[in-house]
């Protein structure tokens, strides 16, 4: 592995691991925005599906965590991580990640706030994430009794959710096509 490949890792791991310290339960990346560890059941079909049950690693999402000690070896398992994903849904933050995407010449900014007109609502001040691509993820924290599911361009064009089951790229992550970064 290249050194910076290495660097990238470890900048992801700390990453990972602040974001847990926040009470946000993480998976290792890889440079495709996947999970980057492999399910282990990937080459028996015939198995049920599993979310972890087995207790081995690869379960994406379901592999997600707070405990620093399982965060090191999600990454010590996934050597080539170059980033770290936030899982959506789970206490204690519930949270909502909506993605405006500008790929395809959408406008997803003017097709929020149409939605937020229409619908009386306001997008309260967040955490937004900027992406590689010119687009940008609104952090939102949901009720805790309602489940929220992912949708792609249901909402409107360019504009993404990802809810339960779901999860959101990190900032500080680095994937082929760019660094993921807070917005100041």
């Amino acid at each position: 592995m290249a050194t910076t490949d290495r660097q990238a890792t470890t900048l992801a791991l700390a990453h990972a691991l602040s974001a847990a310290e926040r009470g946000l339960a993480v998976i290792p990346l890889s440079r495709t925005k996947l999970p980057a560890l492999r399910s282990p059941h990937r080459d028996d079909p015939s198995r049920p599906p599993c979310h972890g049950e087995c207790g081995r690693f690869g379960h994406g999402v379901y592999d997600a965590t707070t405990d620093p000690a399982r965060i090191r070896a999600l990454f010590a398992a996934a050597p080539r991580a170059t980033g770290y994903g936030i899982a959506c849904g789970l206490p204690p933050r519930h949270l909502i990640g909506v993605d405006l995407d500008t790929k395809n010449g959408t406008d997803p900014g003017t097709s929020l706030r149409a939605l937020a007109s229409r619908h009386g609502f306001t997008v309260p001040p967040t955490v937004v994430v900027l992406t590689p691509s010119g687009g940008r993820h609104l952090w939102l924290s949901g009720p805790p009794d309602v489940v929220v599911p992912n949708s792609a361009g249901r909402l409107a064009p360019g504009i993404d959710i990802r809810g339960a089951g779901g999860y959101l790229v990190g900032p500080g992550s680095r994937t082929q096509h760019g660094a993921y970064r807070a917005a100041p």
